[in-house]
């Protein structure tokens, strides 16, 4: 049966994403070895991006050499493919090659790096400059807009106005009247997808004048309205209880009875929940209950009561609702507008400083190309992207945002449309286009990414929605059998019970998303017979309950330890960074013997080092900072001199003494400190690493490295400016970090981080976190009038919601937050391959992420029937266990296994001392002339020939077509090249231009060509049984696709060799697959072209 234009496949954890992907990707190349060209395959990550590329060149190289390693490749594409082993060699080293010598057309790479090559390829049609720098860090131009906006305020300026409305607003709510951090938060909305789609609107509504007072004025008069609505109905029930002679004591329950009712309806809450009680369904329902039976005037009264008293409660019941359903709306849809005409001067802001800084935003890209492509078809695409694709992979598709998904959908659309005929005979075994991704996995929704999207992919290609094959990934070739079966029936269970908890808020159909996310969670073993590993889930309730956590982590990480297994085996997953720092501090303290990192203690501010120069830049930065001084003098005494015992009391005297301060820094940089300060920020660095002799620290060289690297892209892109550097390192590179590869050591590690990776045994503590968070804010777009004169509104997310215009909005978010919950639950489980422990809260409420684990565990006890349940005599511990510890042993004695696959070699460590120059440099020439001038031993004429020939060689390195020779000369005058009456540029020039009338010669360099000037050519020999690079590189490769020709430049007497060696040119390119080849020897200064016919 013939593959359908799309496969889907839903992957759950461990199930063997990579090797699909790879495989899938490398059946196209062994049928087709050159269609790399045409496919794209897209990552959320680089990470993964290498980790593809290089899966993709090992099994390559593998299938080619018949290596055991890609055994499991190999039988997956010959039976797929029904092709031999020798076919399937023959075909990936022809593939491996053309990859290698083309690598830039290998196009595997993220989404993020793809549309960027889009984005420069249509910066014409987009209105852009073609050398626009792409800004990474959107949030920091944010906050420094809002800082610029801030200080360019006047008292005359409409912002400052509507910054102490927004003031007012948060005192009168008991909130702080310091608003700046809050509106950087709220700033970032500008950079989300929705904002985009309607800023154009809600700027044109912003300078609008007048419209925000008048939409306010009229919101707050609705609300003032449905407020006087219910509390005329309280006064007309209190004057109709006054016309009756009447009052609260002659009703049931007085003050406390039907009264209260009217009470509650002149406060700001009459909601449902505050009103609605068997004491009001009674009193609409039977007008005797009004009255108490001993009244001796009871008939009399039940009387007031049916004729006056009753029809008011129906009037006012009736009304109630819909006065607070308006009353809410309007509240909610006006708290936050001063925020939001603020984000209309931010955004310009950010665009003003964008524009002055040539930059674009990362976060622009996606929907600036969505509103271009969606107005133009793909071979328009295809054509600015420099390539026709036929095949597209989308890796970790659940974390695909909207925007971009429609922009792919042009181009995949447009690959399912057609079959590659290049791999006619092959179509049976292959797959034309993939998506790969996993909903259960999906915890990104804060980066925009919607898993909606695979939950319902059937539904996305109109009018290919027929012709997409959706399959399931279901062995888990990660985990032992206990640890699969435990995380298959659990999810199971947890599905079902967070469906029905949906479904009792949200529409079925809505909550249904749930179970078609999870109807694939049950896997698979690798061997049926594999019933090892264990489980172990315990949840307590303590007054000491942090401490008891950490007790329990402990302990099962002795357990571990005490079976066989290394540190380096074990990974604590926690959901918040918080716990990070209080899990480190316990063990620090109370087990020094265990080691635990994380990527906090990788941090560049954790080097003392690094911090040295960061105290020493400070002090350099305000001289007049006595904290900076003591800092480092204390920081130079007892991390640098070793002079640990320094009394805090001797701090104190030093804080209050610059001179004894100086005397106890280096006299190299107290002395110089005035010069250091002169020269540019690296230069400081150097100087600063060299006084504090901070070389002594050689275990801290990856640090000062990666230091060195920040401050070399800082200088790169800003003014050089300490204190701006400061500012930098202050609120963003302080929390860079290195690799931290190769430590033994339990790894701290967040859940969102560990997505991806696997540990052979993880321990969740803390698993009882808080389902929702109600400081979100939730955008909402209005469709009831007066409210939807704005076309979108910030909204507070709550259970209040409900009660509002924007009710489906918090169905909808709260079934979201539903999904993010159970997914990171089921991504933090599925990490372990070998055993699993879990430590929550028992008894917990709803609102607790214990509460599921609880109430599944409790069944578990009955479906896992070799489980092990045990509760504690008062309730308040719950211990479940199933299956034994399994640790498989590794013995450092046994020399690891080695693979004879080039691209599989490990990564081994080099140790290196970080140094820097110790002496300024001597000054030796300003210019390149000195290349060109040095003493030899010809005479002056042919020393003349000689460097005539140097200088042209150079030339014709640098230019790619006439156009060229202009500036390059030009450049060799500043750079002293040309220095002497006889050597000039017009003498040069006018030689060239000679030799250029020979229309070969002026074709070579001619606009028509691609240009390669001295690029290499690696081959690779084999010598005494080793395989060893060799580098080529002819003086110039011109091509235009259909012809490729070779030139090489000569300069002296003619030889044969040369031909022998342009030959050799010619081999290499015709085995990177370039065909009707041409190689010439151009004797330069005969101006004599001999022709290179024969290809060694």
């Amino acid at each position: 049966m013939k593959n359908r234009p799309l496969t889907v496949y839903k992957a759950s954890a461990g199930s063997g994403k990579t090797f699909t992907l790879a495989t899938e990707y490398i059946k196209l190349l062994i049928a087709n070895p050159a269609c790399f060209k045409n496919i794209l395959a897209v990552t959320f990550t680089n990470k993964a991006t290498e980790e593809m590329k290089n899966r993709i060149l090992s099994q390559l190289y593998g299938i080619w050499r018949n290596l055991p390693d890609s055994e499991p490749y190999v039988k997956v594409i010959t039976t797929d493919l029904g092709i031999s082993r020798e076919y399937a060699s023959d075909k990936a080293e022809e593939a491996l090659k053309l990859l290698i010598h083309n690598y830039n057309y290998f196009r595997v790479e993220t989404i993020d790096s793809f549309f960027q090559a889009v984005l420069r390829n249509l910066a014409r049609e987009l209105d852009l400059t073609p050398n626009l720098k792409v800004e990474l860090n959107d949030y920091d131009v944010e906050e420094e807009a809002i800082d610029r906006m801030i200080e360019s305020l006047t008292t005359s300026s409409k912002i400052l106005k509507w910054l102490l409305n927004y003031i007012s607003s948060n005192i009168e709510d008991n909130k702080s009247w310091n608003v700046i951090y809050q509106l950087k938060d709220f700033g970032k909305t500008i950079f989300t997808d929705f904002y985009k789609k309607v800023s154009e609107r809600l700027n044109e509504i912003v300078n609008t004048a007048g419209f925000f007072d008048k939409y306010n004025k009229t919101l707050r008069h609705l609300a003032d309205e449905a407020k006087q609505t219910m509390t005329n109905y309280a006064d007309e029930f209190e004057k109709a209880l006054n016309e009756a002679g009447m009052t609260s004591d002659n009703l049931s329950g007085k003050q406390r009875g039907i009264y209260s009712y009217f009470q509650k309806l002149k406060s700001n809450d009459f909601s449902d929940s505050k009103c609605l009680n068997k004491t009001l369904e009674k009193s609409l329902s039977d007008a005797e209950s009004w009255i108490p039976k001993t009244n001796v005037n009871r008939e009399e009264l039940i009387n007031v009561v049916i004729t006056t008293l009753l029809p008011i409660l129906k009037k006012a019941e009736k009304d109630r609702q819909s006065m607070w359903r308006t009353y809410c709306s309007t509240i909610q849809t006006i708290k936050h507008l001063y925020k939001l005409r603020l984000l209309s001067s931010i955004e310009l802001k950010v665009r003003e400083l964008n524009s002055d800084a040539n930059r674009f935003l990362l976060s622009d890209t996606q929907y600036l190309l969505h509103e271009l492509i969606e107005e133009n078809d793909s071979p328009f695409i295809f054509e600015k992207i420099g390539c026709q694709l036929k095949h597209i992979m989308i890796d970790e598709f659940q974390d695909t945002s909207t925007v971009q998904w429609q922009n792919f959908k042009v181009l995949l659309k447009e690959c399912m449309s057609h079959i590659d005929d290049t791999a006619a005979g092959f179509n049976q075994g292959l797959i034309s286009n993939l998506i790969v991704g996993d909903v259960k996995q999906s915890i990104y929704r804060w980066r925009a990414g919607d898993w909606r999207l695979l939950n319902n992919i059937e539904s996305q290609l109109h009018p290919y929605n027929n012709t997409i094959d959706v399959k399931s990934l279901t062995t888990n070739f990660r985990s032992k059998g206990n640890v699969v079966e435990f995380n298959n029936r659990f999810f199971e269970l947890a599905a079902k019970y967070e469906y029905e908890n949906e479904k009792e808020l949200c529409e079925t159909k809505s909550a249904k998303q749930i179970m078609t996310a999870y109807n694939d969670v049950a896997q698979k073993t690798k061997k049926s017979e594999d019933h090892e590993g264990l489980v172990k889930v315990c949840l307590f309730d303590s007054e000491d309950y942090d401490i008891d956590m950490m007790k329990h982590i402990e302990h099962s990480i002795d357990d571990v330890l005490n079976a066989g297994a290394k540190m380096g085996d074990i990974a604590i997953l926690v959901r918040f960074n918080r716990h990070i720092p209080v899990i480190a501090e316990y063990f620090m303290s109370h087990r020094p013997d265990l080691i635990l990192i994380s990527d906090e203690a990788f941090r560049l501010n954790n080097s003392i080092a690094v911090r040295t120069i960061i105290k020493a830049l400070s002090l350099i930065s305000d001289g007049n900072n006595v904290l900076a001084r003591t800092s480092l003098a204390v920081s130079y005494q007892k991390d640098i001199l070793g002079r640990k015992n320094i009394p805090d009391s001797y701090i104190i005297t030093i804080s209050n003494d610059t001179s004894l301060s100086n005397s106890l820094l280096p006299e190299e940089f107290i002395n110089n400190i005035d010069n250091i300060a002169t020269k540019p920020l690296q230069d400081m660095v150097e100087d600063i690493f060299n006084a504090f002799k901070l070389y002594k620290f050689d275990n801290e060289s990856a640090y000062i490295c990666a230091f060195s690297d920040c401050i070399a892209d800082f200088a790169a892109n800003n003014i050089d400016s300490v204190p701006a550097f400061l500012k930098e390192w202050n609120e963003r590179l302080c929390t860079k970090t290195i690799q931290s590869d190769g430590v033994d050591a339990i790894r701290l590690i967040s859940i969102h981080k560990s997505k991806g990776l696997e540990y052979d045994n993880v321990i969740i503590p803390f698993c009882d976190w808080k389902l929702e968070n109600n400081k979100n804010t939730l955008w909402c777009k209005p469709t009831q009038s007066p409210y939807d004169e704005l076309p979108i509104v910030p909204i507070d997310y709550s259970k209040k919601l409900l009660d509002t215009i924007y009710d489906d909005y918090y169905r909808e978010e709260h079934m979201q937050n539903t999904v993010d919950n159970l997914n990171l639950l089921y991504v933090a489980f599925t990490r372990a391959a070998n055993n699993l422990f879990v430590f929550g809260r028992s008894n917990a409420n709803p609102s607790s992420r214990s509460q599921i684990v609880e109430r599944c565990l409790y069944e578990l006890k009955t479906i896992l029937p070799d489980s092990n349940y045990n509760v504690s005599k008062d309730d308040s511990e719950i211990v479940f266990e199933f299956g034994k510890m399994y640790v498989n042993i590794k013995d450092n004695n046994i020399k690891q296994e080695t693979t004879a696959n080039v691209f599989l070699k490990p990564e081994l460590p080099i140790g290196f001392n970080y140094c820097q120059r110790t002496k300024e440099p001597v000054f030796r020439q300003s210019n390149k002339s000195a290349d060109f001038i040095a003493g030899n031993d010809y005479e002056n004429g042919e020393n003349e020939y000689i460097k005539i020939g140097c200088i042209l060689h150079k030339l014709f390195s640098l230019i790619k077509t006439t156009d060229d020779i202009d500036n390059v000369l030009t450049q060799f005058e500043f750079e002293g090249i040309l220095y002497e009456n006889g050597l000039t540029a017009t003498k040069l020039k006018a030689m060239l231009n000679e030799r250029l009338r020979d229309k070969r010669v002026a074709s070579w360099f001619s606009n028509k060509w691609q240009v390669f000037n001295e690029c290499s050519i690696l081959s690779i020999e084999t010598k005494d049984d080793k395989d060893i690079a060799i580098e080529h590189r002819p003086d110039r490769v011109i091509t235009d696709g259909k012809e490729t020709i070779v030139i090489d430049f000569k300069f002296g007497k003619r030889n044969d060799k040369y031909k022998q060696q342009v030959a050799e040119y010619m081999s290499l390119l015709n085995d990177m697959g370039h065909k009707n080849l041409k190689g010439f020897i151009w004797y330069v200064y005969s101006n004599k072209i001999e022709e290179v016919n024969n290809i060694i």
